[in-house]
């Protein structure tokens, strides 16, 4: 099976999350289309929401769950709130990292893997939010694959194209930040723990389709041996 890209984090009510995972769905693209699921376990901090479609078909402006790109040679590369096809698979990689090992929160590498979860190289970061328990929230990108030569031959590559989206997005929230500041911190403290997506920590509401574009051409470099 095709790698993986998952971004995850550790929300305030539920724990690790995947927020989104981008794969190859080339073969048998319907599989990777999620239907209708519960989302009553997902919070704003957690729920993957794409801008509104403007599909002319559509009788209403609704938010878009699943986004797809059309690649080289007939690929197809979708992006969904979770892998339907691992998802357990994943769910467990996305535990590990953030819950059962002693991540650090610093673009460092980690690398674990075995014949059940997959290998997976992780980059885990940080964003300043004093609305959030601790004042930031964490998050960690998770390449993952079936094979252990496909990290291993992709691993300056995937180190430096993770790192890159990340230190975008850390900047884009300082930027953001200094537009934003008040004085009003103390206040803030104060508060009860607010859910918040990407989009409102960034002022972007194009971030997860941005990822998306991230991770597909990721996959895609990851595709040329």
């Amino acid at each position: 099976m095709a790698p993986t890209i998952t971004l995850a984090h550790f929300c305030d009510r539920h724990g690790p999350r995947s927020i989104l995972c981008t794969q190859n769905a080339t073969q048998f693209p319907e599989q990777f289309t999620l239907s209708d699921f519960s989302k009553e376990s997902y919070c704003e901090a957690c729920l993957l929401v794409f801008p509104k479609s403007r599909d002319p078909t559509r009788q209403t402006s609704t938010p878009l769950t699943t986004i797809k790109t059309n690649g080289e040679n007939g690929q197809v590369f979708a992006t969904t709130q979770y892998s339907a096809l691992k998802f357990r698979q994943l769910n467990s990689v996305v535990r590990k990292c953030l819950s059962e090992e002693t991540t650090v929160y610093d673009l460092r590498p980690m690398y674990f893997g075995d014949d059940t979860r997959g290998h997976s190289l992780t980059l885990s970061f940080k964003i300043k939010d004093l609305e959030a328990r601790g004042s930031e929230r964490r998050y960690s990108f998770i390449v993952n694959s079936e094979k252990e030569g496909e990290i291993l031959t992709h691993w300056d590559t995937i180190i430096e194209h993770v790192k890159t989206i990340c230190n975008l997005m850390i900047e884009r929230r300082r930027e953001f930040e200094l537009q934003s500041a008040t004085n009003n911190e103390i206040f803030l403290r104060g508060k009860q723990l607010q859910a918040k997506s990407l989009t409102e920590l960034l002022g972007d509401n194009q971030i997860f389709v941005k990822i998306h574009l991230w991770n597909v051409k990721l996959l895609q470099k990851m595709s040329v041996t």
